[in-house]
């Protein structure tokens, strides 16, 4: 089973608002349709990007925290 670059659109698409709301960002559906259309018999397709970080160090201790968003396709059988 191949999806084809209308699916995908389509399901991007049907999802747009979700997808916001989770902090996907346009690069990342970008990449992700990208692999799709390399290899559109692949399995499925990952983006990740770390869309904040916070980092401060004070008196030898530091504090860090990232913010990772995943954005994958899969095809399910």
């Amino acid at each position: 089973m191949e999806m084809n670059k209308e699916k995908f659109e389509e399901l991007v698409l049907r999802f747009a608002k979700e997808l916001h709301e989770v902090g996907v960002t346009e690069n990342m559906k970008k990449l992700v349709e990208a692999q799709w259309e390399r290899t559109p018999n692949s399995a499925g397709v990952l983006s990740e990007e770390n869309t904040d970080r916070f980092v401060y160090n004070h008196k030898g201790y530091k504090i860090e925290a990232v913010r990772t968003v995943k954005l994958s396709v899969k095809k399910c059988t």
